[in-house]
């Protein structure tokens, strides 16, 4: 069964060397991890959000029973992108609208994936661009 990328992550937080890290990554690659890292650590890839919007609520939902998921939504984050041609037409209510939308559809630590990569930082330690960069240089050129 193919596990969650905030599963992935945990399991790379508690790797405790470099190599161990490398192989969490390796045994677990999707094309969903390999979108997230991307879109979370390519340079020129920029976002309109790094937060949260003000309303918005975590879903009380158990893992697995969301309306959707990261796997299949990570397609529609260019709604969020700037320079985008779509998200620049939006206006900023609708599209704030639609990221409360898109959030509150995934279970709760898939969302908090959302904005790390928005932050351009996953919150996982040892998980940094610099790692990236050296450890998996595709990704990010």
């Amino acid at each position: 069964m193919r596990k969650n990328v905030y599963e992935i992550f945990d399991e790379f937080a508690k790797a405790t060397t470099k190599q161990d890290k490398i192989e969490v990554l390796a045994k677990n690659w999707t094309p969903t991890l390999k979108l997230v890292l991307q879109l979370a650590y390519r340079p020129e890839v920029k976002w309109k959000y790094d937060s949260y919007p003000p309303n918005y609520k975590k879903p009380d939902t158990k893992p697995g029973i969301s309306f959707a998921s990261l796997e299949t939504e990570l397609k529609r984050l260019y709604m969020f992108q700037q320079g985008n041609e779509t998200a620049e037409k939006l206006r900023p209510r609708r599209s704030e609208e639609l990221l409360l939308l898109f959030l509150e559809s995934l279970e709760p630590r898939e969302a908090d994936v959302v904005i790390g990569i928005f932050k351009k930082d996953l919150g996982v330690k040892g998980l940094t661009y610099k790692f990236v960069k050296e450890n998996i240089p595709d990704i990010v050129s």
